[in-house]
C-alpha cells in the first residue's frame, strides 16, 4: 500500500528563503503576542538588510499600533536596537549576551566530555558537570557509575548552591559583592543535620574552599551521599563550573573521598585548559572539615 507523504508547509521569510510554518496563533490562549513578538524578532535578526518600520508593519501585517508596542517592548529590554540615523532596526546588544551565554554552556559540555569521562573511569563512582544559573545549579552533563546503587540525578535538573559541592565551589569563586548578594537571598534551607544552613557559616565555608581549590559535601544535601567539587575556570579567569565526584557513604567512606580531591581537580583544570582558562593553584593541603 502506498503512503501520500504531505510536504511541509512553507511561509516566505523576510531573506526571501522559506522555513517550516510555526504555529503561531494556534498556540494555547494567551501566547498569541509572544509568537507575534517572536516572529518580529525573527524579522529583524534573519533580514539580510535592517529593515525600517515601514517594511516591518508590510512584511508582519500588524497593524501600526501593535507594531509599535511589540518594538518598543524589544527595545526596552534589549533585543532590538533602533538606528538614530537611518531609522532601520537590527538586533541589539542583549540578544549577543543571551548567544554568549548559550555558547559558554555548550563549549563548557564539550570541553568536559573527556575529562569527566576519564575521572569517571578513575573512580567508577558519578561524575557530574554543572554551572550556576541564578540561585541554583544547574546539571549539564553526567557520567553514571558502574555501580547497581546510583543517584537519583538527571541533567537538566536544578538543585541548591548552599548544601552540594559543586554548588559551594562556584559560589566560593563569584566576586565580593555577588558572593554576599547570593548568600543573604539563599534559601538556606536544612536538608540534613550537617547542612549549612546559616548565612555566617556558608560564607565562612566559601572563603576556606576558595583557598584550597575544592570542596566537600558531607551528607549536607542527602543523607548517606557525599561528594567532593572543583571549580572550571574559562579564558577570563572566570569560574563558569564546576565538576563533581558523588558516592554514596557506604560504598566510599570520608578517606576515599578525600583522596579523591586530588582527581576531580586534575579533571576540572583539564576542563578549564580546553576552555583556554588558567590553570588553578594546587592548594598545600586539603581537609574535610565539612567544606
Amino acid at each position: 500500500m502506498r503512503t501520500s507523504i504531505r510536504p511541509i508547509a512553507k511561509s516566505p521569510h523576510v531573506d526571501g528563503t522559506t522555513h517550516p510554518s510555526r504555529p503561531g496563533r494556534r498556540g494555547p490562549q494567551g501566547t498569541a503576542s509572544l509568537t507575534k513578538t517572536m516572529e518580529l524578532l525573527d524579522m529583524i535578526g534573519l533580514a539580510e538588510q535592517p529593515p525600517t518600520f515601514i517594511e516591518l508593519a508590510t512584511r508582519s501585517g500588524l497593524p501600526r499600533g501593535t507594531l509599535h508596542r511589540l518594538l518598543a517592548a524589544l527595545s526596552e529590554h534589549g533585543m532590538v536596537e533602533l538606528s538614530e540615523l537611518d531609522r532601520r532596526y537590527t538586533p541589539g546588544m542583549h540578544l549577543l549576551t543571551l548567544a554568549q551565554r548559550t555558547w559558554e554552556k555548550m563549549d563548557l559540555r564539550r570541553a568536559a566530555a573527556e575529562p569527566i569521562l576519564a575521572l569517571n573511569g578513575r573512580t567508577g563512582e558519578t561524575v557530574h558537570l554543572a554551572t550556576l544559573s541564578g540561585d541554583a545549579i544547574v546539571y549539564i552533563d553526567k557520567v553514571e557509575c558502574n555501580y547497581p546503587l546510583r543517584l537519583h540525578s538527571a541533567i537538566g535538573r536544578r538543585g541548591p548552591i548552599h548544601c552540594t559541592a559543586v554548588g559551594k565551589v562556584m559560589a566560593a569563586y563569584l566576586a565580593p559583592d555577588e558572593q554576599q548578594a547570593l548568600v543573604h537571598r539563599l534559601d538556606l534551607q536544612r536538608h540534613t543535620p550537617t547542612t549549612l544552613a546559616t548565612p555566617a557559616a556558608l560564607l565562612k565555608a566559601l572563603k576556606r574552599i576558595h583557598a584550597e581549590g575544592v570542596a566537600f559535601d558531607c551528607e549536607e544535601h542527602v543523607a548517606g551521599n557525599h561528594c567532593v567539587a572543583a571549580p572550571v575556570f574559562d579564558f577570563r579567569g572566570r569560574c563558569v563550573g564546576g565538576v563533581s565526584i558523588t558516592a554514596p557513604t557506604v560504598r566510599v567512606n570520608a578517606a576515599q573521598l578525600q583522596g579523591f580531591a586530588g582527581w576531580v581537580r586534575e579533571a576540572a583544570a583539564a576542563v578549564g585548559a580546553r576552555l583556554g582558562g588558567a590553570v588553578p593553584q594546587r592548594p598545600a593541603t586539603t581537609r574535610q572539615g565539612g567544606a
